[in-house]
């Protein structure tokens, strides 16, 4: 199967995120040649010894001040967010001008890959998806170890499992969407629930029963065809650390910590019947259907799903709640990651000093940061923009809770993805396929894991 082809196949996933695109092996694939180009007009230089330090007023002189045109490639509605920064941006550095270019999700990372291959026609910055980031750590990117270090403890710790490899740093990072547990107050106050259980199984054992009405009302919209990995099983195996890898490297599919997830997920959808089944998740009208009639009483949702729901189904503000996600067990991250982004500066570029800055403040500055949330609802990787009262706003839609700094709250712990240059191939030609027979017990939990196992092996080898 070649590039193009494993594009149509994951369009599925657009259309659940704009933000979540696929992943490709492009630079692999393609053959790169190109050479990693590091930003050395960006890199402090030391005196040599025995030479006199430069006086202040010679620096100034013959220190330029940054100019030149960045072209930055994103798609909706990171173009929107990219725009929103230009005026904070040109006022610091007025002789960088910025053109931001809309390029759809199912282009960019092929435009940007031809373009690096050619050695022209490329951008300045170009937004890359998360999991699609190992494709762009080497060659034909600059190495941004050296700018983004400074920032390191600043930065959400779960997004340098995209953007580094060994030991070197590709790309800064953008959007790292958590996950909450939201869940329709009302519902759980009808069926006697109080409290929402803080632990998987026993939110399944405890409330599954009392809200689910068979072809009526159900806990989750869960489905073993449509999506379950990304907005399930990579999510709660991310919380034990563990996923299709684990935090090493080291195929997990078939651990423990897999199998308890799997299981789980099975349990919801026939041992306990508390999912809805045939919709896709957040990304058709069949589920947005679902909640106008109340057949779905709560899920998992990232900061980017909240305007959608407010934005379908308005007749429900007030009746939502939201909270940190349950856990397996004590200790384990109260977050997922749903999605997300970071933007890389291909080595081809001939403004990288003027990109490096620009992306510094749109994505590394409580400015710039904001100024993106506002506009296109991009979700920072900069911790210290959380410091702003636009994350305190009381959210009507969720009856004045403060959804913004709960959601900011669970940023700093959101549990990574170890991801591969392979990754699209294994979720969808492996993983799901397995999933699917699995829950509709064509396989046995332990079968399907370990076969998945097997031929994640032979593709990686």
């Amino acid at each position: 199967m070649n590039v193009i082809d494993l594009i149509s196949d994951e369009k599925e996933e657009k259309k659940m995120e704009k933000h979540q695109i696929t992943r490709r092996e492009f630079i692999k694939l393609l053959g790169l040649s190109a050479t990693s180009i590091g930003l050395a007009s960006c890199v402090p230089q030391a005196t040599p010894t025995g030479v006199s330090a430069p006086t202040a007023a010679a620096t100034a002189a013959t220190a330029a001040e940054p100019e030149g045109k960045v072209v930055a490639w994103a798609w909706d509605p990171l173009n929107a967010a990219f725009e929103s920064v230009i005026p904070g941006f040109q006022k610091k550095y007025p002789k960088i001008t910025v053109e931001v270019v809309n390029v759809p999700w199912d282009d960019i990372h092929t435009k940007l890959t031809a373009a690096i291959e050619a050695g022209s026609g490329g951008p300045d910055a170009c937004s890359v998806e998360g999991y699609i980031m190992p494709t762009f750590t080497g060659p034909g990117v600059v190495d941004l170890t050296e700018q983004l270090t400074p920032y390191r403890a600043d930065i959400a710790p779960a997004k340098f499992f995209e953007i580094e490899k060994d030991g070197k740093l590709y790309g800064v990072p953008s959007d790292p969407p958590p996950g909450a547990f939201i869940y329709r107050a009302d519902l759980f106050e009808a069926a006697g629930i109080s409290e929402v259980p803080g632990k998987w199984e026993e939110l399944l054992q405890v409330v599954g029963p009392k809200i689910t009405v068979p072809d009526k009302q159900y806990l989750f919209g869960m489905d073993g065809e449509n999506s379950p990995t990304f907005y399930w099983w990579r999510p709660l195996a991310a919380q034990l650390g563990s996923g299709y890898f684990d935090n090493s490297g080291k195929i997990a599919i078939d651990s423990p910590e897999a199998k308890r997830v799997t299981k789980w997920m099975y349990d919801v959808q026939n041992t306990f019947a508390a999912s809805l089944k045939g919709v896709s998740y957040w990304e058709s009208p069949a589920w947005w259907s679902a909640l106008k009639e109340n057949r779905v009483a709560a899920a998992i949702a990232a900061p980017w799903m909240i305007s959608m729901l407010e934005g379908e189904v308005p007749e429900q503000a007030g009746k939502w709640k939201a909270i940190p996600m349950p856990v397996w067990d004590e200790g384990n991250p109260n977050s997922g990651l749903l999605g997300g982004a970071s933007v890389v500066i291909p080595a081809i570029s001939k403004n990288q000093e003027a990109a490096w800055k620009f992306l510094e403040y749109a994505c590394l500055s409580q400015e710039g940061c904001v100024a993106q949330y506002k506009a296109g609802g991009i979700w920072p990787s900069y911790l210290p923009a959380f410091q702003d009262p636009v994350f305190d706003a009381a959210d009507p839609y969720f009856g004045g809770q403060k959804v913004s700094r709960l959601f900011g709250d669970l940023t700093k712990q959101v549990s990574g993805v170890y991801y591969t240059r392979n990754f699209a191939e294994i979720d969808q030609n492996i993983v799901r396929p397995h999933l699917f027979k699995i829950f509709n017990d064509q396989e046995s939990l332990d079968e399907g894991l370990k076969a998945a196992a097997t031929e994640m092996q032979a593709m990686q080898s």
